[in-house]
């Protein structure tokens, strides 16, 4: 997992320790995105670092509306084009700040 989002995550951890739950942590394949999830409410959020124009890392979060994904992975959509399809609500963006609140 990249460094930057490392700490990220950590923070996300201690607030969701904070808001009395257990954050879920799991590793993907790319080493910027990480999946956050709540067993509790079965709400999972993504989070991913995206460098700026300047090199600057940027944290982004998204909600995945489960119901959404799941049509989608059964039409044959990939992630990349899920991603795409912003319209479809499959992945709504959040404020990093707020990511354990909006797994309750």
């Amino acid at each position: 997992m990249n460094v930057h989002l490392k700490k990220y995550i950590l923070s996300v951890k201690s607030d969701a320790i904070k808001l009395g739950f257990r954050l879920r942590i799991d590793e993907t394949n790319i080493d910027t995105v990480v999946l956050a999830s709540n067993a509790e409410t079965n709400k999972v959020g993504i989070a991913l670092i995206q460098p700026d124009i300047f090199g600057d890392v940027k944290i982004k979060s998204f909600m995945i509306n489960q119901q959404k994904y799941n049509w989608a992975r059964d039409e044959g959509f990939s992630i990349d084009q899920m991603i795409e399809l912003t319209q479809e609500g499959i992945f709504v963006e959040i404020d990093p700040k707020k990511l354990a609140n909006y797994l309750l």
